[in-house]
């Protein structure tokens, strides 16, 4: 440091204090940017399932007409053609899964949030998955 006697000056302080911030600050980044890297695919960002036949599709998309005209009649219903369509292994778990949230969002009130929520899984298919006939 500036000062031989071995006492720190003002200066020396500041520029030591100034630098253990700095590096304390880039730890913080380096370390949630390394938790993010981690946890983001863990946490299920990404695709939502896929709806694997046009079958599948057809039903998310009755699913969504039976969400925004509030009833739940509908929902019952398609809930009853997705469970067939699953156990004839044209829709998946995870989608399955998906789908099942959704229409307890929506019997619980929350039709607007389950409307966006089946859109979303709609809209966002992955790019790779191609629907069986």
């Amino acid at each position: 440091m500036g000062s031989t006697s071995g006492c720190r000056t003002l200066a020396d302080t500041v520029e030591f204090l100034r630098i253990s911030v700095l590096r304390s600050a880039y730890h913080r980044v380096v370390m949630i940017s390394f938790m993010i890297a981690i946890l983001l695919p863990a946490s299920g960002c990404g695709y939502p399932p896929a709806l694997e036949s046009e079958n599948a599709l057809n039903a998310a998309d009755a699913l969504y007409t039976a969400i925004t005209s509030r009833r739940t009649d509908l929902v019952n219903a398609v809930e009853s053609d997705l469970k067939q369509l699953q156990s004839n292994g044209q829709l998946s778990a995870a989608a399955m899964g998906s789908l099942s949230e959704i229409i307890e969002k929506a019997r619980s009130g929350s039709w607007q949030n389950a409307a966006e929520d089946l859109d979303g899984l709609i809209r966002n298919q992955p790019v790779n998955s191609e629907p069986s006939k």
